[in-house]
């Protein structure tokens, strides 16, 4: 999901610990990625609660697998406007992907962590705005009412 591709260190003193991120996929990092990829994947289970279908039997803090699929699966009613789907999707994916990066650097780089930390919690309330689109109801000829 995320990759450490260089090294910005901006204060003395930090190098130990930002030495020490290099991939998600490496060591004791994969399961900080998969630890933030559980609690951004809570936050939007959590938001979409109404329209969840199905999802994990427990919820706890448990970790998650680091390797394998996640899924959300809703159930949107029938006048939802399934138009926004791409759009809901995508803010799901960047609130993970926000949230994950936010959480890798929350030791290493605060200030760059504060950003991303940010941008996942916006993403995070405009899901709400497109979970509650709707489209407009067929309205019947006056003369078909009855």
């Amino acid at each position: 999901m995320a990759h450490v591709t260089g090294r910005r260190l901006s204060e003395p003193g930090q190098e130990e610990k930002a030495a020490d991120i290099q991939t998600p996929e490496e060591g004791p990092d994969k399961y900080i990625v998969a630890r933030a990829l559980a609690a951004a994947l809570g936050n939007i289970r959590q938001r979409c609660a109404r329209y969840l279908a199905t999802g994990r039997l427990m919820d706890d803090d448990r970790l998650e697998r680091p390797e394998g699929d996640y899924v959300l699966q809703l159930r949107m009613p029938d006048r939802w406007n399934y138009g926004a789907t791409t759009q809901l999707t995508n803010l799901m994916h960047a609130h993970a992907a926000d949230y994950c990066i936010y959480s890798i650097f929350e030791k290493t780089n605060p200030q760059e962590a504060a950003q991303y930390l940010a941008r996942a919690n916006d993403e995070l309330e405009r899901i709400k705005g497109v979970l509650e689109l709707r489209t407009a109801p067929v309205r019947r000829p006056a003369d078909k009412l009855y």
